[in-house]
């Protein structure tokens, strides 16, 4: 989730909308009845309603390591697979930033937050996706937003990523994941070069090279961004 306070957070609540539009628009006509999608970061289950609209007979799995967030997804989406668990490059245990005022900030690590906040560190599981997958299943779209350790949740699913070539819907703007000891750089290779994807931004321009990814980057107007072949 971007942070931006004052004059900027009007023109990230625009980016963000119009973000939205367009995924909503992606995910009509990327999925069909029987795709299998997977949400990392499912919060209040934005993604998961439109996977049970658009693909109903599909084998939807969820990630949402906050206790409260992740009950009320089993309870609002009894058909799909709710895993009460962070994916990571890892398996193990590790702390977790539970922001309180603003559940949709919290993270594997504290992060700047556009006011004074309370948060409380609670133990959350991490598991790498490619040791908990069903056999056989493959996700045809991937949504990805876990407050800058997306280049971990990548790293633990390289298998099945290069595997199927979904889409993948991410957050990541400029420099978000260099707590994690991921850059720019590394994401994009990540995606473009061990995944084999191309990357566009959210309005559908690319394919972008490395160069072009950092110059968006470097506007601070761009944190969503789409991977695809």
């Amino acid at each position: 989730m971007e942070v931006l306070t004052g004059s900027g957070a009007n023109s990230v609540h625009r980016r963000n909308r119009l973000d939205d539009m367009h995924v909503k628009l992606l995910l009509s006509f990327s999925l069909k009845p029987d795709s299998n999608c997977l949400d990392v970061g499912a919060h209040h289950g934005w993604f998961l309603n439109h996977f049970r609209r658009l693909a109903p007979a599909g084998h939807h799995i969820a990630y949402e390591p906050l206790p409260d967030q992740c009950q009320a997804l089993v309870r609002q989406f009894p058909e799909m697979d709710i895993r009460q668990r962070a994916l990571s490059s890892e398996e193990g245990v590790s702390r977790f930033v539970h922001v309180r005022d603003a559940p949709a900030y919290s993270g594997l690590k504290e992060r700047p937050y556009p006011k004074q906040m309370a948060t409380e560190l609670i133990t959350v599981r991490t598991e790498r996706l490619d040791d908990h997958l069903p056999e056989g299943w493959l996700p045809a779209f991937v949504k990805i937003d876990v407050e800058g350790a997306e280049a971990l949740v990548i790293e633990g699913g390289l298998q099945v990523l290069r595997r199927a070539k979904p889409v993948v819907a991410f957050e990541h703007g400029c420099g978000g994941g260099e707590q994690f000891g991921a850059s720019d750089d590394d994401m994009f290779n990540l995606l473009c070069h061990d995944v084999g994807l191309r990357l566009f931004d959210m309005d559908g321009h690319g394919p972008l090279g490395l160069a072009q990814f950092k110059e968006e980057l470097a506007t601070g107007e761009r944190w969503n961004w789409i991977a695809h072949e």
